[in-house]
């Protein structure tokens, strides 16, 4: 039979168990130490620059080292012409040199522009057209190691490929942009 002895012990040694784990600490995990695990990735809107007025993006560094990193980035940005609604596409690889946090950014990338045009001279002369454009970077980055304000300016020429007109042989122009965004 059990005795009230037996279920007080009982009572007292899962209550101690309680009691330990009571002690530990759940709520808040221990901090992050940035100089082994550094912020590498970014959401950002760019002002000018590759796609344009605006875009939408995310940048991952994929390559780490202190004095170069390598980045990846991808971008969107929606254009409204009437009822339609253009796209442009944004893809682009990154050297990123110098220590934290100021950078030099050197990269090469491409915009897919999808547009709504007009063919001169053809009978069903409104359709949906696609651009593409290398962009080149060379500019400046402020990233810092560990979470938060993100940063970045730079000249961003153009070259642009056949189009509803043909090919433009000299299209070639300087752009810039600026970027603000947040790095985690």
């Amino acid at each position: 039979m059990i005795s009230f002895k037996n279920i007080l012990i009982s009572a007292l040694l899962l209550l101690f168990g309680f009691i330990s784990r009571a002690q530990d600490d759940y709520a808040s995990p221990t901090p992050r130490d940035y100089n082994k695990h550094p912020a590498k990735n970014a959401g950002f809107i760019e002002l000018g620059g590759n796609a344009g007025l605006y875009s939408l993006n995310f940048d991952r560094i994929y390559y780490y080292k202190d004095k170069l990193k390598l980045s990846a980035r991808v971008g969107f940005a929606p254009h409204f012409n009437g009822i339609y609604i253009e796209q442009e596409y944004v893809l682009e690889n990154n050297f990123i040199l110098f220590k934290n946090p100021h950078h030099l950014e050197l990269g090469l990338g491409a915009t897919l522009q999808r547009r709504y045009n007009e063919r001169p001279g053809q009978f069903d002369n409104y359709f949906w057209e696609n651009i593409l454009f290398s962009v080149w970077r060379c500019g400046y980055r402020f990233q810092r190691q560990d979470d938060g304000f993100f940063f970045r300016a730079g000249l961003t020429p153009v070259v642009m490929s056949n189009d509803a007109e043909g090919f433009h042989s000299n299209y070639f122009q300087f752009w810039a942009g600026v970027s603000f965004g947040m790095s985690f």
